[in-house]
């Protein structure tokens, strides 16, 4: 088995705005796994080159088939790469089976709710243009900074009837955080996600056990030994490829999390479709999707997973289901490469 890989940078269609600052375009590396005349495709945002090539001797006499004994040899490296070679081995393992990884899994024809549409910390005005042209879209999840108490999700309830998420990317003090509730408890607020910052589990039991809204960890949760940290400590969970280390990584968070009673929620960055369309391959086994990293971008490098009015629609072909796009995007050594590795 082969390893290669690459980076590539994607331009967003507009600023995204959060509490950590305002992203424009997002870089990620493509990893590409040939073996016996296949190729499998991986993606991480932030995997370090150091991280993949290190990666390469385990996997040169390597199978998919053999791909949890593989994952384990390979547990020393960082999640992000971890995360890129896994997608990669599953796309690999469904291409040699000839079947789509969600059938190979045991995972076809189980129902999957409508995945939410990110808006960012934005002003007034752009929230409401926002707001009323995704007035269609069931679920929207808003993100709030630091200086906002849930007076914005005041504002988007003015012009939207939709569910509506909330994600707060650590901003608060439990004190402060349990304010917050209240106000978008009002506005019929479903999740409230990450209140706190990351690191004080304690301070998550405190907002969790007193907020009238349910209370996620996002950050806080980045390895099936978090799951049972978090137990009894929030309502739910929300699982990134990218943080935990790839699908089989998330699917034993996710096996953790129904032991433990806590709901499960499926996450993405802002991304291509690649890493997307493989966390979608998990939809049926979870509660809630956070799946719309895909629809921030401009000028995508892949055809994936489709998504209608928040619904999803997998793809049929064999592995994750992903493809280069024909048409050359930003950089064309990029848009070479990943035609080459086909």
């Amino acid at each position: 088995m082969k390893l290669a890989h690459h980076e590539v940078v994607i331009d967003l269609k507009e600023p995204f705005l959060s509490n950590t600052g305002s992203t424009t375009r997002v870089r990620q590396s493509i990893v590409t796994l040939t073996w016996e005349g296949m190729v499998g495709l991986g993606t991480a945002r932030g995997a370090a080159p150091a991280d993949l090539d290190a990666c390469a001797p385990v996997l040169a006499g390597a199978s998919p088939f053999a791909l949890r004994a593989v994952l384990d040899r390979l547990a020393h490296v960082g999640p992000a790469a971890l995360s890129a070679v896994d997608m990669a081995l599953h796309d690999l393992l469904g291409k040699a089976c000839g079947q789509p990884l969600h059938r190979v899994l045991g995972l076809d024809g189980l129902p999957a709710e409508p995945t939410a549409r990110s808006i960012g910390a934005c002003p007034d005005a752009e929230l409401v243009r926002r707001a009323e042209e995704l007035a269609h879209w069931p679920i929207l999840k808003l993100k709030l900074t630091p200086e906002d108490t849930g007076r914005r999700v005041a504002v988007l309830r003015s012009v939207y009837d939709g569910r509506i998420r909330v994600d707060g990317n650590g901003s608060w003090p439990p004190d402060r955080a349990l304010r917050v509730a209240e106000e978008i408890h009002r506005h019929g607020v479903e999740i409230f996600e990450q209140p706190v910052a990351p690191g004080s589990p304690d301070d998550l039991r405190h907002v969790h056990e007193r907020s009238p809204v349910p209370v996620f960890a996002d950050e806080d949760c980045q390895g099936p030994e978090d799951v049972l940290r978090l137990s009894g400590r929030v309502a739910g969970i929300n699982i990134k490829l990218g943080q935990c280390g790839g699908l089989a990584r998330a699917r034993d968070m996710i096996a953790l999390a129904r032991g433990c009673g806590l709901r499960v929620m499926l996450g993405s960055k802002v991304e291509s479709v690649l890493g997307t369309t493989a966390m979608a391959q998990l939809a049926g086994l979870v509660d809630h999707l956070d799946l719309d990293g895909p629809l921030l971008l401009r000028d995508d490098p892949f055809t994936g997973v489709r998504v209608d009015h928040g619904r999803l629609a997998l793809p049929t072909t064999p592995g994750i289901g992903v493809a280069p796009r024909e048409t050359p995007y930003r950089e064309d050594r990029h848009a070479a490469a990943l035609r080459s590795a086909r």
